[in-house]
């Protein structure tokens, strides 16, 4: 199962160096995990000549049968885990989906904390698109999914996580480098590389800038933080506005520059939950910016304490761009 689940996240990941890092081994172990199952079955799964990834026809066929495969070993494991006699401790599954740009590295330090507290849980995070995000939770594939300007849509609840600042990300020598602010109605002088459309991310940025004065000219558009950052950080002339903290480590390392926006804008970030429609009770949760209730017993004892856990290391009042900072210096001097 370990390979199989490998595999699935370089699919989804599109990169063996994002996967590897989730799974806590190195590119090169990943890759030849990957070499030696495309050599048991004789067909090459990936496309290794494009970045990012791609999955060739085989490949496709071949995650698609792992992912149902999965969802069906997940689900009976889960079953037998609750015939196991209580011993006290909390045991079982928690099932994270979550979007890319939640933060690898962040959901693997939460994943790391949660288990080392309580080693009989084992968290499984999948990183997914957001409307799949959304269908996994309403379909309760998953415990609770992670994702960007959360919505309330039929039978999905919505728990404040954080709002994330963001920022103009340029290449380190463009003309915005350097400077401690940027007044949003200056970028209109340069091309955008952004998030698609339909992804909220890009119309909520698309939206700040018209705002301002400003009709965006787009240079490009994609789908995920680290495609951008890759676009952003060879051009001299364009820039992206992120989640500060996505770029906190290539700006320490001197590849990109992030500069404070003005007038300020944020990334909200929420944790969502499946939402019976009727048949349970109601109970405030204490968090006023979203102003979101959550049902008594809305999750199951494991996954409660995942979520309190999820909240206390990256919730509200967490400086998140300061740890980074912090993290990255460290990882400098080792």
């Amino acid at each position: 199962m370990h390979t199989i689940r490998l595999i699935c996240d370089v699919a989804g990941l599109r990169s063996f160096s994002h996967a590897a890092e989730k799974h806590g081994i190195t590119q090169s172990a990943a890759s030849q995990r990957v070499s030696q199952l495309e050599r048991r079955l004789g067909v090459t799964l990936l496309d290794r000549s494009v970045r990012p990834l791609e999955l060739t026809e085989a490949g496709k066929e071949f995650i698609k049968g792992c992912r149902e495969l999965l969802e069906r070993y997940d689900q009976l494991e889960q079953r037998i885990s609750r015939l196991r006699p209580e011993a006290g401790d909390p045991a079982g599954e928690v099932r994270v989906d979550a979007i890319y740009s939640a933060g690898i590295d962040l959901l693997n330090q939460v994943r790391e904390s949660f288990e080392d507290k309580y080693p009989k849980v084992r968290v499984l995070v999948e990183y997914k698109r957001p409307e799949q995000v959304y269908g996994a939770v309403q379909a309760q594939r998953c415990d609770v999914g992670i994702l960007s300007f959360p919505k309330r849509w039929k039978q999905v609840g919505v728990i404040p996580l954080r709002n994330e600042p963001m920022a103009v990300v340029t290449a380190a020598d463009h003309v915005l480098a350097g400077r401690s602010v940027v007044q949003a109605g200056e970028l209109g002088d340069w091309p955008l590389l952004t998030f698609e459309p339909g992804l909220p991310a890009g119309r909520s940025i698309r939206k700040y800038l018209r705002e301002q004065g400003v009709e965006p000219t787009i240079a490009a558009v994609f789908d995920n933080v680290d495609t951008i950052k890759s676009a952003v950080a060879v051009s001299q002339e364009q820039y992206a506005i992120l989640p500060k903290r996505t770029v906190m480590r290539e700006v320490f390392l001197g590849t990109l520059a992030a500069t404070d926006l003005q007038p300020g804008l944020v990334r909200p970030m929420g944790i969502i939950f499946h939402r019976p429609t009727h048949g349970r009770s109601w109970k405030r949760c204490g968090l006023d910016s979203m102003n979101e209730s959550v049902p008594t017993g809305a999750f199951a004892p494991t996954v409660q304490l995942f979520v309190d856990h999820l909240l206390n290391m990256a919730g509200p009042g967490v400086d998140l761009v300061a740890a980074m900072e912090q993290d990255v210096r460290v990882v400098a001097r080792a």
